[in-house]
């Protein structure tokens, strides 16, 4: 009996031991992962804020200086804030910026100036009332690290190039594709428009019905049954349309700009002959489209706001249809 009890307390010890043994070496992985991330982000803390005390970061990239507003919510431009940021490009920069740390101090050699005299970017931040100034410069060819300076600072770092390649944007580069016009394509339940490009002219008009489902034979006059909504020429409502077609206009309708233009003159972009002009409506709210040419792209403008937004070439040639065109193949 007490040799199984023997047996026993051994075994119980080395269960303990066991689990002791694989604590520890949970514990070592967990601080090596640890460590290994300090590495690669850097141990050298050189700005550290909340982003909700940000208010502004403005940096310079490529000649082009870019400033940013925040209010605790909302990413605006400055000198544009009409133009719609892309909020997630933001909001990494202003990250990146509040835990700004440097993998190592480097001595500096003589004749080397890092890339400092023309920075690849510069950037100043300001929280919490604090303003700080970064120049990231050269890329260290070995590492793949950038070299880093802080204003005020006579001393080289050199951090991870991540930490500069969300300044990497310009202007255009910034902005957050969205359809202006707030549009919902299934939603839709009529739509006017009228194409000239100068040697073609016309107008279609298109609305939706309710007809009965392929498959159900049961749908009457009496409103029985199952039906669903298709679009039809407003003039001839018994003539079923080319459905592709049909996707392709809602896919324009619904789809986003690819960029914005503001304070331009919009007769330098050929709105002063427009291709395509169009009035859609859900039933509760209307809109009005314009779509012109230009000399480098097509563009359009919504009834109410003062930009411009390019657009893809698909987007007008979606209107290029007459009504007989637009006649699904019997």
């Amino acid at each position: 009996m007490k040799a199984k009890q023997r047996t026993l307390l051994i075994l119980v010890i080395l269960v303990l031991l066991a689990g002791g043994v694989l604590a520890l070496l949970t514990f070592s992985n967990q601080k090596a992962e640890q460590a290994a991330s300090e590495a690669e982000e850097g141990s050298i803390s050189l700005s550290s804020f909340a982003v909700d005390s940000l208010t502004q970061i403005e940096y310079t990239y490529q000649g082009e200086t870019v400033s940013l507003l925040y209010d605790g919510e909302t990413w605006t431009l400055a000198d544009d804030p009409d133009y719609h940021l892309d909020q997630t490009k933001c909001d990494t920069m202003a990250a990146d910026l509040a835990d700004l740390r440097a993998k190592r101090q480097i001595e500096v050699q003589t004749g080397e100036d890092y890339g400092m005299t023309a920075p690849l970017v510069t950037v100043t931040v300001t929280a919490g009332g604090e303003t700080n100034t970064f120049a990231f410069g050269d890329t260290n060819t070995i590492t793949g690290d950038i070299y880093l300076q802080k204003e005020g600072d006579d001393a080289i770092y050199t951090a991870s190039s991540s930490k500069v390649g969300c300044f990497e944007y310009g202007k255009a580069d910034l902005f957050g594709s969205f359809n202006p016009a707030g549009i919902t394509s299934s939603s839709l339940e009529t739509i006017d428009y009228t194409y000239s490009n100068g040697e073609e002219n016309f107008s279609v008009s298109l609305k939706t019905i309710s007809v009965a489902a392929d498959d159900d034979d049961t749908a009457d006059s009496s409103g029985s049954g199952t039906y669903t909504t298709v679009w039809r020429l407003t003039d001839a409502p018994d003539t079923a349309l080319d459905e592709d077609a049909v996707n392709d206009l809602l896919a324009a309708l619904g789809g986003y700009v690819s960029g914005q233009i503001t304070g331009a003159d919009p007769a330098a972009y050929g709105f002063d002959t427009p291709l395509v002009t169009v009035t859609a409506s859900d039933g509760d709210n209307s809109y009005r489209l314009t779509y012109a040419a230009g000399t480098d792209g097509y563009y359009m403008m919504v009834e109410g706001d003062s930009s411009i937004y390019t657009v893809d070439a698909t987007v007008p040639e979606a209107f290029h249809r007459t009504a007989e065109a637009w006649k699904a193949a019997s």
